[in-house]
Protein backbone atom coordinates (compact mmCIF):
# COMPACT_ATOMS: atom_id res chain seq x y z
CA UNK A 1 0.00 0.00 0.00
CA UNK A 2 1.51 3.11 -1.04
CA UNK A 3 1.29 6.86 0.00
CA UNK A 4 -0.77 7.44 -2.56
CA UNK A 5 -3.04 4.68 -2.92
CA UNK A 6 -3.84 5.53 1.17
CA UNK A 7 -4.56 9.51 0.10
CA UNK A 8 -7.21 8.40 -2.58
CA UNK A 9 -8.91 6.32 0.33
CA UNK A 10 -8.86 9.50 2.27
CA UNK A 11 -11.07 10.78 -0.46
CA UNK A 12 -13.02 8.20 -0.76
CA UNK A 13 -13.98 8.38 2.89
CA UNK A 14 -14.51 12.02 2.25
CA UNK A 15 -17.03 11.48 -0.46
CA UNK A 16 -19.04 8.73 1.51
CA UNK A 17 -18.86 11.39 4.10
CA UNK A 18 -19.88 13.62 2.10
CA UNK A 19 -23.02 11.70 0.86
CA UNK A 20 -24.07 11.10 4.40
CA UNK A 21 -24.14 14.37 5.59
CA UNK A 22 -26.03 15.98 2.44
CA UNK A 23 -28.41 12.50 2.82
CA UNK A 24 -29.01 13.41 6.62
CA UNK A 25 -29.25 17.56 6.71
CA UNK A 26 -31.92 19.67 6.86
CA UNK A 27 -30.18 22.37 5.32
CA UNK A 28 -30.74 22.50 1.45
CA UNK A 29 -27.18 22.28 0.13
CA UNK A 30 -26.42 23.90 -3.55
CA UNK A 31 -22.36 23.66 -4.13
CA UNK A 32 -19.98 20.80 -2.83
CA UNK A 33 -16.43 21.21 -2.90
CA UNK A 34 -13.44 18.64 -1.79
CA UNK A 35 -10.34 19.11 -0.97
CA UNK A 36 -7.09 17.14 -1.35
CA UNK A 37 -3.51 17.67 -0.86
CA UNK A 38 -2.77 14.80 -3.17
CA UNK A 39 -1.70 15.93 -6.44
CA UNK A 40 -1.53 12.54 -7.64
CA UNK A 41 -5.07 11.47 -5.92
CA UNK A 42 -6.82 14.39 -7.64
CA UNK A 43 -5.15 13.81 -11.30
CA UNK A 44 -6.65 10.37 -10.83
CA UNK A 45 -9.69 11.47 -10.06
CA UNK A 46 -9.85 14.45 -12.94
CA UNK A 47 -8.35 10.97 -15.15
CA UNK A 48 -10.64 8.09 -16.87
CA UNK A 49 -10.70 5.49 -14.31
CA UNK A 50 -10.28 2.78 -17.32
CA UNK A 51 -6.71 4.15 -17.91
CA UNK A 52 -5.61 2.33 -14.34
CA UNK A 53 -5.24 -0.79 -12.49
CA UNK A 54 -7.99 -2.22 -10.66
CA UNK A 55 -7.49 -0.87 -7.31
CA UNK A 56 -7.15 2.71 -8.64
CA UNK A 57 -10.18 2.35 -10.93
CA UNK A 58 -12.88 0.62 -8.71
CA UNK A 59 -12.24 3.65 -6.30
CA UNK A 60 -12.10 6.65 -8.58
CA UNK A 61 -15.18 4.86 -9.86
CA UNK A 62 -16.76 5.25 -6.91
CA UNK A 63 -16.17 8.79 -6.31
CA UNK A 64 -17.24 10.33 -9.27
CA UNK A 65 -20.37 8.09 -8.81
CA UNK A 66 -21.28 10.47 -5.95
CA UNK A 67 -19.20 13.52 -6.90
CA UNK A 68 -17.92 15.46 -10.28
CA UNK A 69 -14.00 15.79 -10.89
CA UNK A 70 -14.68 19.34 -10.89
CA UNK A 71 -16.06 19.86 -7.23
CA UNK A 72 -12.30 18.32 -6.02
CA UNK A 73 -9.75 21.12 -5.50
CA UNK A 74 -6.18 21.20 -4.29
CA UNK A 75 -4.96 22.68 -1.07
CA UNK A 76 -1.04 23.21 0.37
CA UNK A 77 0.01 20.67 3.06
CA UNK A 78 0.68 24.12 4.98
CA UNK A 79 -3.09 25.37 4.50
CA UNK A 80 -4.48 21.86 4.49
CA UNK A 81 -7.05 21.78 7.76
CA UNK A 82 -6.83 18.34 8.20
CA UNK A 83 -3.31 18.15 9.18
CA UNK A 84 -4.02 20.15 12.78
CA UNK A 85 -5.13 16.73 13.99
CA UNK A 86 -2.48 14.17 12.45
CA UNK A 87 1.01 16.38 12.07
CA UNK A 88 2.51 18.13 15.13
CA UNK A 89 3.90 21.10 15.10
CA UNK A 90 5.04 24.12 17.43
CA UNK A 91 1.43 24.62 19.31
CA UNK A 92 -0.72 26.01 20.51
CA UNK A 93 -2.76 23.41 18.88
CA UNK A 94 -7.08 23.84 18.53
CA UNK A 95 -6.60 27.22 19.79
CA UNK A 96 -9.43 29.76 17.99
CA UNK A 97 -7.02 31.03 15.66
CA UNK A 98 -6.48 27.15 14.33
CA UNK A 99 -7.19 26.36 10.82
CA UNK A 100 -9.00 23.49 12.19
CA UNK A 101 -11.99 25.90 13.25
CA UNK A 102 -11.32 28.92 10.72
CA UNK A 103 -10.27 27.25 7.81
CA UNK A 104 -7.46 28.30 5.60
CA UNK A 105 -6.81 32.02 4.80
CA UNK A 106 -7.66 31.66 1.54
CA UNK A 107 -10.95 30.68 1.44
CA UNK A 108 -12.19 34.68 2.20
CA UNK A 109 -10.26 35.22 -1.45
CA UNK A 110 -12.50 35.24 -4.69
CA UNK A 111 -12.25 31.45 -5.73
CA UNK A 112 -10.12 32.52 -8.55
CA UNK A 113 -7.26 33.37 -6.44
CA UNK A 114 -7.45 29.92 -5.01
CA UNK A 115 -4.43 27.41 -4.78
CA UNK A 116 -4.30 24.96 -8.22
CA UNK A 117 -1.49 22.40 -8.03
CA UNK A 118 1.65 23.63 -9.54
CA UNK A 119 3.37 20.67 -11.08
CA UNK A 120 0.30 18.30 -12.68
CA UNK A 121 0.78 14.73 -12.81
CA UNK A 122 1.50 12.84 -16.00
CA UNK A 123 2.51 9.53 -15.20
CA UNK A 124 1.75 7.59 -12.44
CA UNK A 125 2.99 4.14 -11.57
CA UNK A 126 -0.52 2.74 -11.50
CA UNK A 127 -1.34 3.54 -15.32
CA UNK A 128 -1.99 0.97 -17.72
CA UNK A 129 0.45 1.97 -20.13
CA UNK A 130 -1.21 0.86 -23.57
CA UNK A 131 1.14 -1.70 -25.61
CA UNK A 132 1.58 -2.09 -29.34
CA UNK A 133 2.61 -5.36 -31.00
CA UNK A 134 4.41 -4.61 -34.15
CA UNK A 135 4.64 -7.69 -36.16
CA UNK A 136 6.68 -7.55 -39.38
CA UNK A 137 5.49 -9.92 -42.67
CA UNK A 138 6.73 -10.93 -45.82
CA UNK A 139 4.47 -10.92 -48.45
CA UNK A 140 5.13 -12.90 -51.70
CA UNK A 141 4.57 -11.43 -54.77
CA UNK A 142 4.47 -15.12 -55.90
CA UNK A 143 1.71 -17.45 -56.28
CA UNK A 144 3.42 -20.69 -55.18
CA UNK A 145 0.61 -23.27 -54.80
CA UNK A 146 -0.46 -22.33 -58.25
CA UNK A 147 2.33 -23.80 -59.98
CA UNK A 148 2.70 -27.74 -60.33
CA UNK A 149 6.38 -27.92 -61.62
CA UNK A 150 9.33 -25.99 -61.14
CA UNK A 151 9.64 -25.43 -64.64
CA UNK A 152 6.43 -23.92 -65.11
CA UNK A 153 7.19 -21.30 -62.53
CA UNK A 154 10.94 -20.74 -63.94
CA UNK A 155 9.80 -19.71 -67.04
CA UNK A 156 6.73 -18.12 -65.54
CA UNK A 157 9.21 -15.39 -63.91
CA UNK A 158 11.20 -15.04 -66.36
CA UNK A 159 8.51 -13.90 -68.37
CA UNK A 160 7.62 -11.38 -65.86
CA UNK A 161 11.34 -10.21 -65.49
CA UNK A 162 11.37 -10.03 -69.48
CA UNK A 163 8.39 -7.56 -69.51
CA UNK A 164 9.83 -5.33 -66.44
CA UNK A 165 13.11 -5.15 -68.34
CA UNK A 166 11.81 -4.09 -71.63
CA UNK A 167 9.30 -1.35 -69.92
CA UNK A 168 12.61 -0.50 -68.58
CA UNK A 169 14.47 -0.38 -71.75
CA UNK A 170 14.34 2.83 -74.65
CA UNK A 171 15.82 0.91 -77.40
CA UNK A 172 15.26 -3.03 -79.44
CA UNK A 173 12.61 -5.28 -76.67
CA UNK A 174 13.62 -9.16 -75.91
CA UNK A 175 10.97 -11.58 -77.94
CA UNK A 176 10.66 -14.91 -78.60
CA UNK A 177 11.90 -17.73 -76.44
CA UNK A 178 13.41 -17.28 -73.46
CA UNK A 179 17.40 -17.54 -73.54
CA UNK A 180 19.59 -19.29 -70.76
CA UNK A 181 20.56 -15.98 -69.25
CA UNK A 182 16.70 -14.90 -68.36
CA UNK A 183 16.06 -18.80 -67.08
CA UNK A 184 18.93 -18.60 -64.32
CA UNK A 185 17.73 -15.15 -63.66
CA UNK A 186 14.41 -16.05 -62.91
CA UNK A 187 15.89 -18.81 -61.03
CA UNK A 188 17.99 -16.90 -58.89
CA UNK A 189 14.79 -14.16 -58.58
CA UNK A 190 12.68 -17.44 -57.22
CA UNK A 191 15.41 -18.36 -55.05
CA UNK A 192 16.57 -14.95 -52.99
CA UNK A 193 12.23 -14.34 -52.48
CA UNK A 194 12.26 -17.42 -51.34
CA UNK A 195 14.90 -17.23 -48.30
CA UNK A 196 13.69 -13.52 -47.68
CA UNK A 197 10.28 -15.12 -46.83
CA UNK A 198 11.60 -18.36 -45.32
CA UNK A 199 14.83 -16.76 -43.16
CA UNK A 200 14.57 -12.55 -43.03
CA UNK A 201 16.33 -12.04 -39.87
CA UNK A 202 19.23 -14.33 -41.29
CA UNK A 203 18.83 -11.94 -44.69
CA UNK A 204 18.74 -8.83 -42.93
CA UNK A 205 21.88 -9.49 -41.08
CA UNK A 206 23.94 -11.02 -44.00
CA UNK A 207 22.73 -7.93 -45.81
CA UNK A 208 23.90 -5.16 -43.03
CA UNK A 209 26.75 -7.33 -42.68
CA UNK A 210 27.88 -6.08 -46.12
CA UNK A 211 28.08 -2.67 -45.36
CA UNK A 212 29.78 -2.81 -42.29
CA UNK A 213 33.85 -3.54 -41.81
CA UNK A 214 34.82 -6.85 -40.37
CA UNK A 215 35.13 -6.08 -36.37
CA UNK A 216 31.68 -4.62 -36.57
CA UNK A 217 29.71 -7.32 -38.50
CA UNK A 218 26.96 -9.18 -36.83
CA UNK A 219 26.57 -13.22 -36.02
CA UNK A 220 23.73 -15.26 -36.95
CA UNK A 221 21.43 -15.65 -33.51
CA UNK A 222 22.14 -19.07 -32.74
CA UNK A 223 18.56 -20.46 -32.09
CA UNK A 224 18.08 -20.22 -36.05
CA UNK A 225 18.25 -23.56 -38.09
CA UNK A 226 20.64 -22.08 -40.19
CA UNK A 227 23.54 -21.38 -37.70
CA UNK A 228 25.68 -24.75 -38.36
CA UNK A 229 25.61 -23.70 -41.74
CA UNK A 230 27.23 -20.83 -41.32
CA UNK A 231 25.59 -18.63 -43.98
CA UNK A 232 27.18 -16.51 -46.76
CA UNK A 233 25.74 -14.06 -48.65
CA UNK A 234 27.42 -14.06 -52.65
CA UNK A 235 27.54 -11.84 -55.16
CA UNK A 236 23.97 -12.55 -56.36
CA UNK A 237 22.09 -11.92 -52.60
CA UNK A 238 21.87 -15.59 -52.62
CA UNK A 239 22.64 -16.99 -48.95
CA UNK A 240 24.81 -20.29 -49.24
CA UNK A 241 26.73 -22.72 -47.11
CA UNK A 242 30.20 -22.04 -46.27
CA UNK A 243 31.17 -25.33 -46.85
CA UNK A 244 35.09 -26.71 -45.86
CA UNK A 245 35.32 -28.03 -49.57
CA UNK A 246 35.59 -24.26 -50.23
CA UNK A 247 39.44 -24.22 -51.18
CA UNK A 248 38.60 -26.83 -54.24
CA UNK A 249 38.88 -24.81 -57.24
CA UNK A 250 38.55 -27.14 -59.93
CA UNK A 251 34.46 -28.26 -58.24
CA UNK A 252 31.81 -26.31 -59.20
CA UNK A 253 30.95 -23.06 -57.64
CA UNK A 254 27.31 -24.44 -56.63
CA UNK A 255 28.99 -27.46 -54.75
CA UNK A 256 31.36 -25.77 -52.93
CA UNK A 257 28.68 -23.13 -51.77
CA UNK A 258 24.85 -24.49 -52.34
CA UNK A 259 22.10 -22.78 -51.71
CA UNK A 260 20.30 -22.77 -48.42
CA UNK A 261 16.48 -23.45 -48.87
CA UNK A 262 13.83 -24.28 -46.05
CA UNK A 263 12.27 -27.45 -45.95
CA UNK A 264 8.75 -26.32 -45.45
CA UNK A 265 8.09 -24.51 -48.77
CA UNK A 266 6.22 -24.79 -51.90
CA UNK A 267 9.58 -23.86 -53.98
CA UNK A 268 11.33 -26.58 -51.94
CA UNK A 269 8.84 -29.01 -53.37
CA UNK A 270 8.70 -27.95 -56.30
CA UNK A 271 12.65 -28.50 -56.80
CA UNK A 272 12.50 -31.80 -55.34
CA UNK A 273 9.77 -32.90 -57.80
CA UNK A 274 11.96 -31.73 -60.32
CA UNK A 275 14.61 -34.07 -59.87
CA UNK A 276 12.01 -36.99 -59.03
CA UNK A 277 11.05 -36.81 -62.52
CA UNK A 278 14.17 -36.36 -63.94
CA UNK A 279 15.98 -39.39 -62.50
CA UNK A 280 12.65 -41.38 -63.43
CA UNK A 281 10.76 -41.36 -60.40
CA UNK A 282 14.04 -43.63 -59.24
CA UNK A 283 14.68 -44.45 -55.41
CA UNK A 284 14.86 -41.81 -52.60
CA UNK A 285 18.35 -41.84 -51.94
CA UNK A 286 19.28 -41.22 -55.78
CA UNK A 287 17.41 -38.33 -55.21
CA UNK A 288 18.48 -37.55 -52.29
CA UNK A 289 22.17 -37.01 -53.91
CA UNK A 290 21.50 -35.45 -57.00
CA UNK A 291 19.52 -32.66 -54.26
CA UNK A 292 22.24 -32.01 -52.28
CA UNK A 293 24.93 -31.11 -55.16
CA UNK A 294 23.81 -27.72 -55.44
CA UNK A 295 21.35 -27.20 -52.24
CA UNK A 296 21.07 -27.29 -48.25
CA UNK A 297 17.60 -28.93 -47.30
CA UNK A 298 17.47 -29.22 -43.99
CA UNK A 299 15.42 -33.12 -43.12
CA UNK A 300 16.37 -33.59 -46.79
CA UNK A 301 15.18 -37.19 -46.85
CA UNK A 302 11.65 -36.34 -45.34
CA UNK A 303 11.20 -33.95 -48.21
CA UNK A 304 12.42 -36.77 -50.87
CA UNK A 305 9.92 -38.87 -49.19
CA UNK A 306 6.83 -36.51 -48.99
CA UNK A 307 7.03 -35.54 -52.84
CA UNK A 308 7.38 -39.75 -53.93
CA UNK A 309 4.39 -39.98 -51.64
CA UNK A 310 2.21 -37.39 -53.68
CA UNK A 311 3.55 -37.81 -56.94
CA UNK A 312 0.45 -39.56 -58.61
CA UNK A 313 2.73 -41.97 -61.39
CA UNK A 314 4.08 -43.35 -58.43
CA UNK A 315 0.45 -43.87 -56.55
CA UNK A 316 -0.09 -45.80 -59.34
CA UNK A 317 2.69 -47.87 -59.94
CA UNK A 318 2.93 -48.32 -56.24
CA UNK A 319 -1.04 -48.97 -56.35
CA UNK A 320 -2.53 -52.07 -54.35
CA UNK A 321 -5.77 -53.37 -53.45
CA UNK A 322 -7.46 -52.34 -50.62
CA UNK A 323 -8.61 -55.33 -49.05
CA UNK A 324 -10.78 -55.99 -46.13
CA UNK A 325 -9.88 -58.70 -43.17
CA UNK A 326 -10.65 -61.67 -43.57
CA UNK A 327 -14.15 -62.71 -43.84
CA UNK A 328 -15.61 -65.33 -41.20
CA UNK A 329 -16.23 -68.88 -43.11
CA UNK A 330 -19.77 -69.78 -44.70
CA UNK A 331 -22.14 -71.82 -42.67
CA UNK A 332 -21.40 -74.90 -45.15
CA UNK A 333 -17.75 -74.50 -43.53
CA UNK A 334 -19.30 -75.10 -40.59
CA UNK A 335 -21.96 -77.52 -40.65
CA UNK A 336 -21.92 -80.15 -37.92
CA UNK A 337 -22.94 -83.83 -38.22
CA UNK A 338 -24.04 -83.57 -41.55
CA UNK A 339 -23.76 -86.13 -44.36
CA UNK A 340 -20.67 -85.69 -46.30
CA UNK A 341 -20.95 -83.79 -49.48
CA UNK A 342 -24.28 -82.27 -48.44
CA UNK A 343 -22.30 -79.06 -49.57
CA UNK A 344 -20.43 -78.89 -51.96
CA UNK A 345 -17.82 -76.98 -53.97
CA UNK A 346 -17.63 -77.91 -57.83
CA UNK A 347 -14.86 -76.73 -60.27
CA UNK A 348 -12.87 -78.03 -63.47
CA UNK A 349 -9.71 -78.59 -64.35
CA UNK A 350 -7.39 -79.80 -67.57
CA UNK A 351 -7.25 -80.36 -69.98
CA UNK A 352 -5.36 -83.74 -70.15
CA UNK A 353 -5.10 -85.50 -73.18
CA UNK A 354 -5.40 -89.00 -73.84
CA UNK A 355 -4.91 -90.93 -76.20
CA UNK A 356 -7.96 -92.45 -78.61
CA UNK A 357 -6.49 -94.94 -81.23
CA UNK A 358 -4.04 -92.70 -83.01
CA UNK A 359 -5.32 -89.22 -81.54
CA UNK A 360 -4.78 -87.04 -79.04
CA UNK A 361 -7.89 -86.14 -77.31
CA UNK A 362 -8.95 -83.59 -74.78
CA UNK A 363 -10.60 -84.42 -71.01
CA UNK A 364 -11.25 -82.32 -68.21
CA UNK A 365 -11.42 -83.25 -64.62
CA UNK A 366 -14.79 -82.40 -62.58
CA UNK A 367 -14.13 -81.88 -59.05
CA UNK A 368 -16.59 -82.29 -56.20
CA UNK A 369 -15.67 -81.80 -52.56
CA UNK A 370 -17.24 -81.54 -49.77
CA UNK A 371 -16.68 -77.93 -47.57
CA UNK A 372 -17.54 -79.54 -44.66
CA UNK A 373 -15.23 -82.51 -44.30
CA UNK A 374 -13.20 -81.76 -47.29
CA UNK A 375 -13.26 -84.88 -49.16
CA UNK A 376 -13.22 -85.22 -53.00
CA UNK A 377 -14.62 -86.98 -55.33
CA UNK A 378 -13.29 -87.00 -59.32
CA UNK A 379 -15.22 -87.28 -62.60
CA UNK A 380 -13.90 -87.76 -66.20
CA UNK A 381 -15.65 -84.85 -68.59
CA UNK A 382 -15.67 -85.21 -72.22
CA UNK A 383 -16.12 -81.97 -73.14
CA UNK A 384 -17.19 -78.03 -71.14
CA UNK A 385 -20.88 -78.27 -72.11
CA UNK A 386 -23.30 -77.94 -69.84
CA UNK A 387 -24.81 -81.59 -71.19
CA UNK A 388 -21.05 -83.10 -70.19
CA UNK A 389 -21.41 -81.02 -66.81
CA UNK A 390 -25.33 -82.47 -66.51
CA UNK A 391 -23.85 -85.78 -66.35
CA UNK A 392 -20.80 -85.67 -64.38
CA UNK A 393 -23.18 -84.51 -61.64
CA UNK A 394 -25.36 -87.64 -62.21
CA UNK A 395 -22.98 -89.77 -61.66
CA UNK A 396 -21.64 -87.56 -58.65
CA UNK A 397 -25.20 -88.08 -56.67
CA UNK A 398 -25.98 -91.33 -57.67
CA UNK A 399 -23.08 -92.13 -55.59
CA UNK A 400 -22.15 -89.76 -52.85
CA UNK A 401 -26.13 -87.91 -52.82
CA UNK A 402 -27.84 -85.13 -53.64
CA UNK A 403 -26.50 -82.00 -52.14
CA UNK A 404 -28.17 -79.57 -50.24
CA UNK A 405 -26.15 -76.50 -52.17
CA UNK A 406 -23.60 -76.30 -54.86
CA UNK A 407 -20.79 -74.09 -54.70
CA UNK A 408 -18.94 -72.70 -58.13
CA UNK A 409 -17.68 -69.42 -60.05
CA UNK A 410 -19.46 -68.34 -62.81
CA UNK A 411 -18.40 -70.65 -65.92
CA UNK A 412 -21.14 -70.81 -68.51
CA UNK A 413 -21.47 -75.15 -68.39
CA UNK A 414 -21.99 -74.36 -64.27
CA UNK A 415 -24.62 -71.33 -65.29
CA UNK A 416 -26.09 -73.97 -67.64
CA UNK A 417 -26.96 -76.63 -65.14
CA UNK A 418 -28.12 -73.73 -62.84
CA UNK A 419 -30.57 -72.78 -65.39
CA UNK A 420 -31.79 -76.12 -66.55
CA UNK A 421 -32.35 -77.38 -62.88
CA UNK A 422 -34.62 -74.30 -62.31
CA UNK A 423 -36.72 -74.10 -65.12
CA UNK A 424 -37.65 -78.33 -64.62
CA UNK A 425 -38.06 -76.90 -60.54
CA UNK A 426 -40.59 -74.20 -61.99
CA UNK A 427 -42.21 -76.34 -64.46
CA UNK A 428 -42.94 -78.79 -61.59
CA UNK A 429 -40.72 -81.42 -62.75
CA UNK A 430 -38.44 -83.25 -60.27
CA UNK A 431 -34.88 -82.42 -61.95
CA UNK A 432 -32.99 -86.03 -62.61
CA UNK A 433 -29.78 -85.29 -61.43
CA UNK A 434 -31.27 -83.25 -57.69
CA UNK A 435 -33.29 -82.93 -55.62
CA UNK A 436 -36.10 -80.29 -55.75
CA UNK A 437 -34.39 -78.75 -52.58
CA UNK A 438 -30.92 -78.32 -54.22
CA UNK A 439 -29.83 -74.50 -54.54
CA UNK A 440 -26.67 -73.74 -56.67
CA UNK A 441 -25.16 -70.63 -55.79
CA UNK A 442 -22.37 -68.52 -57.57
CA UNK A 443 -18.98 -66.41 -55.74
CA UNK A 444 -18.74 -62.71 -57.54
CA UNK A 445 -16.87 -62.61 -61.05
CA UNK A 446 -13.29 -61.68 -60.65
CA UNK A 447 -12.93 -63.50 -57.16
CA UNK A 448 -11.08 -66.51 -57.24
CA UNK A 449 -10.19 -66.12 -53.79
CA UNK A 450 -13.47 -67.29 -52.59
CA UNK A 451 -13.44 -70.31 -54.17
CA UNK A 452 -10.28 -71.39 -52.52
CA UNK A 453 -11.58 -74.24 -50.70
CA UNK A 454 -11.71 -76.28 -53.98
CA UNK A 455 -9.03 -74.05 -55.94
CA UNK A 456 -6.74 -75.48 -53.64
CA UNK A 457 -7.59 -78.81 -53.89
CA UNK A 458 -7.55 -79.08 -57.50
CA UNK A 459 -3.63 -78.02 -56.66
CA UNK A 460 -3.53 -81.07 -54.60
CA UNK A 461 -5.26 -83.58 -57.06
CA UNK A 462 -2.81 -82.00 -60.25
CA UNK A 463 0.18 -83.02 -57.62
CA UNK A 464 -1.30 -86.48 -57.30
CA UNK A 465 -1.74 -87.42 -60.90
CA UNK A 466 0.78 -85.74 -62.39
CA UNK A 467 3.54 -88.56 -62.14
CA UNK A 468 1.10 -90.79 -64.35
CA UNK A 469 1.51 -88.74 -67.16
CA UNK A 470 5.53 -89.07 -66.76
CA UNK A 471 6.07 -91.98 -69.04
CA UNK A 472 3.38 -91.25 -71.85
CA UNK A 473 -0.20 -90.34 -72.50
CA UNK A 474 -2.68 -92.73 -70.86
CA UNK A 475 -5.70 -93.90 -72.52
CA UNK A 476 -9.61 -93.28 -71.27
CA UNK A 477 -9.47 -96.16 -69.21
CA UNK A 478 -6.13 -95.28 -67.66
CA UNK A 479 -7.20 -91.65 -67.14
CA UNK A 480 -10.39 -93.08 -64.81
CA UNK A 481 -7.91 -95.68 -62.62
CA UNK A 482 -5.45 -92.76 -61.95
CA UNK A 483 -7.95 -90.05 -60.81
CA UNK A 484 -9.99 -92.65 -58.92
CA UNK A 485 -6.50 -93.79 -57.39
CA UNK A 486 -5.79 -90.18 -56.97
CA UNK A 487 -9.36 -89.42 -55.16
CA UNK A 488 -7.92 -91.48 -52.84
CA UNK A 489 -4.83 -90.25 -51.61
CA UNK A 490 -6.57 -86.77 -51.35
CA UNK A 491 -9.30 -88.34 -49.43
CA UNK A 492 -6.30 -89.94 -46.88
CA UNK A 493 -4.51 -86.62 -46.27
CA UNK A 494 -4.95 -85.33 -42.89
CA UNK A 495 -6.84 -83.09 -41.86
CA UNK A 496 -5.07 -81.93 -38.42
CA UNK A 497 -1.50 -82.37 -37.45
CA UNK A 498 -0.53 -85.85 -36.75
CA UNK A 499 -0.54 -86.84 -32.84
CA UNK A 500 2.66 -87.38 -31.17
CA UNK A 501 1.46 -88.33 -28.02
CA UNK A 502 0.14 -92.56 -28.95
CA UNK A 503 1.50 -94.44 -31.55
CA UNK A 504 -1.79 -96.59 -32.11
CA UNK A 505 -3.55 -93.09 -32.87
CA UNK A 506 -4.28 -91.61 -36.30
CA UNK A 507 -4.67 -87.62 -37.74
CA UNK A 508 -8.37 -86.91 -38.84
CA UNK A 509 -8.76 -87.53 -42.57
CA UNK A 510 -11.98 -87.34 -45.04
CA UNK A 511 -11.71 -90.58 -45.03
CA UNK A 512 -12.94 -91.52 -41.52
CA UNK A 513 -16.17 -89.95 -42.54
CA UNK A 514 -16.46 -91.90 -46.03
CA UNK A 515 -15.30 -95.34 -45.14
CA UNK A 516 -14.69 -95.39 -41.59
CA UNK A 517 -10.89 -95.17 -41.46
CA UNK A 518 -7.92 -93.17 -43.02
CA UNK A 519 -7.23 -96.16 -45.77
CA UNK A 520 -10.84 -97.69 -46.25
CA UNK A 521 -10.01 -100.59 -44.39
CA UNK A 522 -12.33 -102.39 -41.90
CA UNK A 523 -11.57 -102.17 -38.24
CA UNK A 524 -11.34 -105.25 -36.39
CA UNK A 525 -14.95 -106.85 -35.38
CA UNK A 526 -15.98 -105.91 -31.80
CA UNK A 527 -16.03 -109.58 -29.43
CA UNK A 528 -19.82 -108.80 -28.62
CA UNK A 529 -20.04 -111.36 -26.20
CA UNK A 530 -16.93 -110.01 -24.14
CA UNK A 531 -17.75 -106.13 -24.19
CA UNK A 532 -20.57 -105.68 -22.20
CA UNK A 533 -22.17 -102.63 -22.37
CA UNK A 534 -21.81 -102.97 -26.13
CA UNK A 535 -24.83 -102.43 -28.83
CA UNK A 536 -25.41 -105.86 -30.62
CA UNK A 537 -26.66 -103.51 -33.52
CA UNK A 538 -23.43 -102.74 -35.82
CA UNK A 539 -25.48 -99.86 -36.80
CA UNK A 540 -25.76 -98.42 -33.55
CA UNK A 541 -21.59 -99.11 -33.74
CA UNK A 542 -21.04 -97.10 -36.76
CA UNK A 543 -23.12 -94.36 -35.80
CA UNK A 544 -21.23 -94.39 -32.91
CA UNK A 545 -17.44 -94.33 -34.70
CA UNK A 546 -19.24 -91.79 -36.88
CA UNK A 547 -19.98 -89.33 -33.68
CA UNK A 548 -16.78 -89.87 -32.42
CA UNK A 549 -15.00 -88.48 -35.25
CA UNK A 550 -17.40 -85.79 -35.34
CA UNK A 551 -15.96 -84.98 -32.10
CA UNK A 552 -12.20 -84.74 -33.38
CA UNK A 553 -13.40 -82.65 -35.79
CA UNK A 554 -15.32 -80.58 -33.22
CA UNK A 555 -11.85 -80.79 -31.07
CA UNK A 556 -9.00 -80.67 -33.86
CA UNK A 557 -10.42 -79.41 -37.23
CA UNK A 558 -12.47 -76.31 -35.81
CA UNK A 559 -9.49 -74.45 -34.01
CA UNK A 560 -7.33 -75.14 -37.16
CA UNK A 561 -9.62 -73.10 -39.30
CA UNK A 562 -10.43 -70.01 -36.22
CA UNK A 563 -7.33 -68.74 -36.83
CA UNK A 564 -6.83 -66.16 -39.20
CA UNK A 565 -3.87 -66.39 -41.44
CA UNK A 566 -3.86 -62.61 -43.08
CA UNK A 567 -5.88 -59.23 -44.22
CA UNK A 568 -5.70 -58.70 -40.35
CA UNK A 569 -6.25 -54.73 -40.19
CA UNK A 570 -9.32 -52.94 -41.27
CA UNK A 571 -9.12 -51.22 -44.32
CA UNK A 572 -11.41 -48.04 -45.57
CA UNK A 573 -13.82 -48.96 -48.00
CA UNK A 574 -13.58 -47.46 -51.34
CA UNK A 575 -15.79 -44.41 -51.67
CA UNK A 576 -18.06 -42.86 -54.58
CA UNK A 577 -15.21 -39.93 -55.26
CA UNK A 578 -12.16 -42.04 -54.37
CA UNK A 579 -9.66 -42.34 -57.69
CA UNK A 580 -9.10 -45.90 -58.26
CA UNK A 581 -6.89 -48.17 -60.49
CA UNK A 582 -9.52 -50.94 -62.28
CA UNK A 583 -8.23 -54.48 -62.74
CA UNK A 584 -9.56 -56.16 -65.24
CA UNK A 585 -8.58 -58.45 -68.10
CA UNK A 586 -11.57 -57.14 -70.85
CA UNK A 587 -10.28 -53.64 -70.26
CA UNK A 588 -7.00 -52.19 -71.42
CA UNK A 589 -4.56 -51.59 -68.84
CA UNK A 590 -3.97 -48.61 -66.42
Amino acid sequence: MTIPKLELQGCLLGTRMLKFVQANHSISITKRILWTDSSIALSWIRADPRNYRPFVANRVGEILETTTADEWRWVPSESNAADEATKWGSGPYFSRDSKWFNGPDFLVLPEADWPRPTNPVVDTPEEVRSSVFLHATWESVIAYERFSKWERLQRSVAYVLRFINNARKKGEKNSGRLTQPELSAAEVHILRHVQMEAFPDEVATLQNNQTLTEDKRETIDRSSIIYQLMPMMDKQGLMRQNSRIAPAKNLHYSVRFPVILPRKHRCTELIVEQYHRLYRHANSETVVNEVRQVYVIPKLRSVVKAVSRSCQFCKVRKALPTIPPMAPLPQARLAISVRPFSYVGVDYFGPLLVKQGRANVKRWIALFTCLTVRAVHLEVAYNLSAASCVSCIRRFVCRRGAPVEFFSDNATNFRGVDRSLREQINDGVTATFTSANTKWTFIPPSAPHMGGAWERLVRSVKAAIGDAYTEGKLNDEGLHTVIVEAEGIVNTRPLTYLPLDSAESEALTPNHFLLGSSNGIKQPSVDIESQQGTSRDSWNHIQRNLNRFWQRWLKEYLPVIRKQSKWFEESRSVKAGDLVLIADEGRYRN
